[in-house]
């Protein structure tokens, strides 16, 4: 008989905090450009309308871990009063094949996603930027915002774009210091380690320092900003070249699928590209668009791990435009997913199921 852990969105966003996410998606990053890490083909599929699924799955050999992650997406759940994203993430043990986890997706790929985009701006944007520009106000904006102000001390100032509604932008940036706290307050756990000390410091004292603003001149917010995430289902340009200043990082966090696109491929022609995995960036990511357009060649793309073990790799020059295009793999998940289930073990949460 084997014994699984179910964990619920609540009891991941309790044992979870987003600089410890940050920090285990880094190693695995680390531990792909070191090729212990294996990756298997991505699963996507489109399901009618607006929806669709994908799965992700791979292995992470310095956890012992394997796993999948399935995420389905449907566009029109928000009219039933339904959350837009389900699925479920399965983690099994490598030596044995035995599972030992079963999690909510939702709430594990909040985290690693806000996570996955900040390892980039932590290695290559200005640590003296004080305005980011978050486009999208989906339910992926705040773990985008948490995140990047985990690694962005002298951020200030926070304006959100949405092109299809500025109303919404705007009540979002008046809602934002709330929702913050709502969603990252319950992961300050009752130690002194130095990581709840970072997110308590967020909730408790900047974010009373940060200004939230909804804009609706995009190209002007562009120009301001020195660090831009970018975060929508967008199949057309958002992002133009001519606006983006030397100096800016931007996180492409939207695209996933053939077809889809929120940065201009000329942009390419004048900035460094990361990516987390190029095969799959090259047909899916935002690098797709400038590959098809011959404004570069997926040899000049850099994978954030190789930048990571490789400081050669990384921003050399105050002035060069960055661009991370983050087209989320399975390994994102299993660290954020062993993150939670050793925690949990700790601390004699979850349910536990006999199979």
């Amino acid at each position: 008989m084997t014994q699984v852990t179910m964990l619920s969105a609540s009891q991941i966003s309790h044992l979870l905090d987003m600089p410890s996410v940050i920090d285990a998606v880094a190693d695995a990053y680390k531990e792909k450009a070191n090729h212990p890490a294996m990756l298997w083909p991505m699963v996507y599929e489109q399901l009618g309308g607006e929806a669709d699924m994908d799965i992700r799955s791979g292995v992470l050999a310095s956890k012992h871990v394997f796993g999948n992650k399935l995420l389905a997406w449907f566009g029109e759940n928000a009219k039933r009063g339904l959350p837009e994203l389900n699925g479920l993430v399965n983690l099994y043990n490598s030596d044995t094949g035995e599972p030992v986890a079963v999690l909510n997706a939702t709430a594990l790929t909040g985290f690693r996603t806000g996570a996955a985009g900040t390892v980039a701006s932590r290695l290559l944007a200005n640590p003296d930027a004080t305005t980011l520009l978050v486009v999208g106000t989906g339910s992926q904006a705040p773990y985008q915002i948490m995140a990047q102000l985990c690694v962005l001390p002298k951020v200030t100032q926070v304006l959100l774009a949405n092109l299809r509604d500025a109303k919404k932008a705007q009540a979002a940036a008046a809602q934002m210091p709330m929702t913050l706290e709502k969603l990252f307050s319950q992961t300050i756990r009752a130690t002194n380690s130095a990581t709840n000390s970072v997110v308590a410091g967020l909730i408790n004292h900047r974010l009373s320092e940060v200004e939230f603003t909804g804009v609706t001149d995009l190209p002007a917010a562009v120009q301001r900003s020195r660090v831009i995430v970018t975060a929508t289902p967008s199949t057309k340009p958002l992002i133009q070249a001519d606006g983006v200043q030397p100096g800016t990082h931007l996180n492409a966090i939207g695209a996933d699928m053939e077809g889809k696109q929120e940065l201009d491929a000329k942009l390419f022609q004048r900035a460094q590209a990361y990516t987390d995995d190029v095969p799959q960036a090259s047909e899916i990511g935002e690098i797709q668009n400038p590959i098809k357009a011959g404004v570069i060649k997926p040899e000049q793309v850099v994978e954030i791990g190789n930048s990571l073990l490789d400081p050669t790799l990384g921003r050399h020059d105050a002035n060069a435009i960055t661009i991370f295009d983050s087209t989320g793999i399975a390994l994102q998940d299993l660290a954020a997913a062993n993150l939670v289930f050793v925690r949990a073990k700790e601390q004699g949460v979850g349910t536990q199921v006999d199979l």
